[in-house]
């Protein structure tokens, strides 16, 4: 009998989570806000492709309309987007029944919540919320609902069987944008309706780095013969190249694109917004090649598909210490919690940070959560911090995508921030309007008018850089402006010299200029190490 061959999985072949032949991103795979998603953007999207398919073609001839709600079937037909359509209705049937049972909900307590005692309610919660829900008032007796979100993911709602990873040898150059298109099945597509939360997947992603065999794998993956070959061939028997490793009084910060920042010494690593992309894309950045072979703590900031990104996630599983979110508001529909959602994805050491929390990693290295105020549309979204990275006496603060309109803020912090030797902030400053993320949770639309005036936005120039003086900032970085090519397909933009956001951060190095500070736009990828300071924390 011939010895079993273990073989390595190439870094180019890229795997993404799908639901529904959807992208899954965070609010679709929350079983409450993916049921609304499902029907009212998923299922409209679908229904108007195939009712107009030139109107779709015709709108996304103009760049300028690639972020929107229009289809892409690529190379499938409009018969393949009809049987998706069709296979969608029946398998998340039990998703539509909870949306629906969600209005149910909320038009029983505008009638009967009038002020007195919920308890009479109870016996008429719809069937697919019962237990899941607890009925309150707030202070001025306004009637809502919260959800018990640990118990939906126990709920057929979660819907692990419409779960896949679809497998590519490398990533799909021009892929659509994945809120407006689905991902329909190809013949260079391996598609595996496996769930996410299942081991099977550690040993897939492992291999990046320990050789597997590659059999066996196929063999608990259920893979016919023909997906057991096109399988077989995403591994090779190239072995990765030794990590290189940070001094013992260095501190290495690496920034592998968007918001992904990896804060490194000797003796720990911070992973911040993981978002990474592949090699063989076409383009030159840092690929998960280039972290260590463990990272103690992952950091993610907020609950945007752009900085929490179960693509990435998915295939660290085994290389990650500690997962930090933020904590939840505890069951609004608006503010899904990322720990119960990671735990129910399989993920076993995640831990939630409440404003001014902090988590020590290693040996002089630590996480301080602050607080976030900006780019929610206003929304009650407690489900965010700043992270503050202490590292051998550095301190660098990821302002990601805050909008600091209120400078006494971080002046009551003033004492745990310190003196910060490298601000990154986000100068997405236009950003999209309410209703492009949250549209299909909200109760009832709102005007036009304050629809576009609560935007998805960050800080502008005038903004970072007066946080970068309060925080006495030694260096600012702007970043997180969805600026990489290889993500456009997530984000929905790229990088254009005059856009409004680019333009703010030639600005913000202008600003910093003049105050003596060192300014730059991270673009693709970037290094810097800083040497340890004695006596600082």
């Amino acid at each position: 009998m011939l010895p079993t061959q273990k073989l390595y999985l190439h870094n180019s072949v890229a795997a993404q989570p799908l639901l529904h032949h959807w992208y899954a991103w965070p609010y679709l795979i929350a079983p409450h806000t993916g049921a609304l998603n499902l029907r009212e953007r998923l299922l409209p999207i679908m229904r108007s492709y195939l009712a107009s398919p030139g109107v779709h073609q015709s709108a996304l001839s103009s760049p300028s309309r690639y972020g929107g709600p229009f289809l892409n079937p690529v190379h499938a037909s409009s018969a393949d987007v009809e049987v998706l359509l069709e296979t969608t209705l029946r398998d998340g049937q039990t998703r539509l029944t909870l949306a629906d049972d969600m209005d149910r909900l909320r038009g029983l307590l505008r009638e009967r919540a009038t002020g007195g005692s919920l308890e009479p309610l109870y016996p008429e919660v719809p069937e697919s919320l019962r237990g899941c829900v607890e009925l309150v008032y707030d202070t001025a007796n306004q009637p809502s609902f919260r959800f018990f979100e640990a118990l939906l993911y126990r709920t057929p709602a979660f819907e692990p069987h419409s779960q896949k990873v679809s497998l590519t040898a490398a990533p799909v150059r021009d892929q659509p944008f994945v809120y407006g298109s689905p991902i329909l099945p190809h013949q260079d597509r391996l598609d595996i309706g496996v769930p996410f939360a299942n081991d099977v997947w550690n040993d897939v992603f492992s291999a990046r780095l320990n050789a597997v065999d590659v059999a066996g794998l196929a063999d608990r993956l259920n893979l016919d013969p023909g997906d057991a070959a096109l399988f077989a061939t995403l591994f090779g028997d190239e072995e990765p190249a030794p990590y290189r490793g940070v001094g013992p009084h260095e501190v290495r910060m690496r920034y592998f694109g968007h918001a992904t920042v990896l804060v490194e010494t000797s003796a720990g690593s911070v992973l911040l917004d993981p978002l990474i992309g592949y090699a063989g894309d076409g383009y030159e950045h840092l690929t998960m090649a280039d972290l260590p072979p463990f990272v103690d703590t992952v950091v993610i900031s907020h609950f945007h598909s752009d900085h929490f990104s179960l693509e990435t996630l998915l295939q660290l599983r085994t290389r990650v210490g500690t997962v930090l979110v933020p904590r939840a508001s505890g069951g609004s529909l608006q503010d899904p919690s990322l720990k119960i959602m990671l735990e129910a994805l399989g993920f076993h050491q995640v831990r939630e940070m409440g404003e001014l929390e902090s988590f020590d990693v290693a040996e002089r290295m630590q996480v301080v959560a602050l607080p976030f105020i900006g780019e929610h549309a206003d929304l009650d979204i407690r489900t965010k911090m700043v992270p503050l990275v202490r590292a051998l006496g550095r301190s660098f603060m990821f302002a990601t995508d805050i909008t600091p309109v209120e400078p006494a803020l971080y002046g009551l912090v003033q004492d745990v921030v310190g003196q910060v030797d490298a601000l990154f902030v986000g100068l997405e400053c236009v950003g999209a309007p309410l209703s492009w993320l949250y549209g299909p949770i909200m109760e009832a639309p709102l005007s036009h008018e304050h629809n576009q005036s609560r935007r998805l936005k960050g800080s502008d120039a005038d903004m970072a850089d007066r946080l970068a003086q309060q925080v006495g900032a030694a260096h600012v970085y702007s970043y997180a402006m969805g600026l990489e090519p290889w993500l456009k397909h997530l984000t929905g933009s790229e990088f254009e010299a005059d856009s409004e956001p680019v333009r703010q951060s030639k600005r913000l190095i202008e600003l910093s200029a003049a105050r003596g500070v060192g300014s730059q736009l991270l673009y693709r990828q970037a290094e810097h190490v800083w040497s340890a300071v004695d006596g600082r924390s």
